[in-house]
């Protein structure tokens, strides 16, 4: 009897001890901690690292440097974003979670070199330990050149292309071209590998209305407001870097009294021209449309889409593009084509009812994180394309995107894949965003002629509301009116393959919360939804598409789901 009373005494003690262990592990250490090399200043740097594995206990994270308590990711509400990812859970305290996994430290010292180490922590404030470790050494104070100092004026009306481009020519290596307070008004800007263009608060770089000031480009379209590109020798260019605090306006279109951009509408062969004709709403659309009337004989239709965007990246390497306001395009914002490991950080793309007016356009490119920014775009919020036709599929795929902790509003879709997609759009995850009132969530449009499409895409972790249209599309009938399609047409129509959509909410759908339209001849396929909750949903539709798996998918509000 002894002995049983010794047997159950050891089992009980095992049994507490194990349950304790259940109770008050710790969380996991967190992983892939790293400081992207473009996110380093002399005085400051930013860290990210990967999500928890589901399951995981964490809730937030503490930052350490040098082995001591700098921040707490848990009251970091330092950028919009982050302070519009709290605020949705205002309205939607159901909604799935998402947790922020980027810090960005500031006031550092330069040239100093700094241990940085990153725990996670739980609902009861317990730590993990030390997740990897990585060394940051900060830049060196470089040469700073005050556009003022050339000859820039600030006033809003003086043209100042010059005067800023030779501070630009006149940039070191690793040095920073300063716009100050003021308002800039410049044609097109050139920038070259090694530097900084710094826009400090209150300062703006403002487009002229001139269309003279913006070179044609040979692809039959306006160069952009800044641009870089690789010389005559073909050299790519690298360690380009855009940041401050301040804004670059493309000053496109005119304003409505409540102060929104007016939406364009066409003119009608034999009609008179509608009051919101570009002609009537637009300030550099306009002038650039009416110039290649004039001068290159061509009609609206034609001449439309070759307006100039907001900025214009082409073969360049470790791009950075931080803080920076932008608005008003008279086209696309921000274009980063065949650039290579790309970051755009805490930046406000303002361009909602632009015309256009996507936000970034990623072409071509291997590696591009996007991370603690706030879109509210006129079209695509993100976007990626990979050529079209027989041509398109010749060159590189774009790939190795990761897009997290963002807020998303308005845009016709917050990941948009396509509709350019000969030579695929592939390895994509996006993760712990927050999507409220654009028309969709994760977007994926092809057509026959461009070919190729879209693969190996993780879509996880994201909450969503408001959608006017749908959760997800894949669809293979996407036309649009204004693109070019005199082109050699892919020898076999796209699709969208290897999806994976999980622990996502959505809160409202205007339609089918989930579409899937392939051709018989080129079927989406191999599409997962896992722990996805559809609240106030409409019905799904899915059309020529093989392999669509549901598990644990609910959708509240519906009767049914034909298909």
């Amino acid at each position: 009897m002894v002995h049983t009373k010794k047997k159950i005494a050891v089992l009980a003690l095992a049994i507490g001890m194990s349950l304790s262990q259940v109770v008050w592990a710790a969380p996991a250490a967190p992983t892939g901690l790293t400081a992207p090399v473009q996110a380093v200043s002399a005085t400051s740097l930013s860290l990210i690292w990967d999500r928890p594995a589901r399951g995981d206990d964490a809730v937030s994270y503490n930052i350490y440097m040098d082995g001591k308590l700098v921040g707490k990711t848990a009251q970091d509400v330092s950028s919009t974003a982050k302070q519009e990812i709290r605020d949705f859970y205002k309205k939607s305290p159901k909604a799935q979670r998402v947790i922020c996994h980027n810090y960005r430290l500031t006031n550092l010292q330069a040239g100093s070199t700094h241990t940085f180490t990153v725990r996670a922590v739980d609902a009861s404030g317990e730590e993990s330990t030390d997740s990897n470790s990585i060394i940051g050494m900060m830049r060196k104070n470089s040469e700073r050149l005050d556009v003022t100092k050339y000859g820039a004026v600030g006033d809003c009306t003086t043209l100042n292309t010059a005067a800023i481009q030779k501070a630009i020519d006149a940039c070191p290596a690793g040095g920073t071209v300063v716009i100050p307070a003021g308002i800039f008004k410049t044609g097109s800007l050139w920038l070259k590998s090694d530097m900084t263009l710094e826009v400090q608060k209150n300062g703006t770089i403002l487009g002229t209305e001139d269309p003279s000031c913006y070179p044609y480009r040979s692809d039959d379209r306006y160069y952009s407001l800044i641009n870089a590109r690789p010389g005559e020798d073909g050299k790519r260019l690298k360690n380009i870097r855009i940041v401050g605090e301040g804004c670059i306006d493309g000053n496109g279109w005119k304003k409505d009294e409540n102060g929104n951009y007016f939406y364009r509408k066409r003119a009608k062969k034999g009609e008179p021209l509608p009051a919101n004709h570009v002609s009537k709403i637009g300030i550099l659309a306009a002038n650039q449309v009416a110039a290649l009337e004039k001068n290159k004989g061509l009609d609206e239709n034609q001449a439309y889409p070759r307006r100039s965007s907001l900025i214009l990246l082409q073969g360049v390497d470790h791009a950075y593009i931080s803080g920076i306001t932008m608005k008003n395009p008279a086209n696309h914002t921000l274009i980063l084509q065949k650039c290579n490991d790309a970051v755009v950080e805490e930046a406000n793309f303002q361009t909602f009812y632009c015309n256009n007016g996507d936000g970034i356009e990623f072409i071509h490119g291997k590696g591009l994180k996007v991370y603690n920014n706030v879109f509210n775009n006129g079209d695509d919020c993100v976007n990626f394309s990979a050529g079209k036709g027989a041509e398109g599929a010749k060159s590189s795929p774009t790939e190795n995107i990761w897009i997290f902790n963002n807020s998303f509003h308005n845009g016709h879709g917050a990941v948009v894949m396509g509709s350019h997609t000969a030579a695929y759009i592939q390895k994509l995850l996006a993760e712990d965003n927050v999507i409220d009132g654009t028309e969709i969530a994760l977007r994926m449009k092809t057509n026959p002629a461009n070919g190729g499409g879209g693969r190996d895409v993780l879509f996880r972790n994201n909450a969503a509301r408001n959608l006017k249209k749908n959760f997800f599309i894949a669809t293979t009938a996407y036309n649009d009116p204004n693109a070019n399609k005199d082109f050699p047409k892919a020898a076999k129509a796209g699709c969208f393959y290897n999806i994976r959509l999980e622990d996502c909410t959505v809160e409202k759908t205007g339609k089918a919360a989930i579409e899937i339209v392939g051709l018989p001849e080129a079927k989406h396929h191999d599409i997962v939804f896992k722990n996805i909750t559809i609240d106030h949903g409409q019905p799904w539709i899915i059309i020529n598409a093989e392999n669509i798996v549901f598990e644990n998918v609910q959708q509240s509000h519906i009767s049914i789901n034909e298909f």
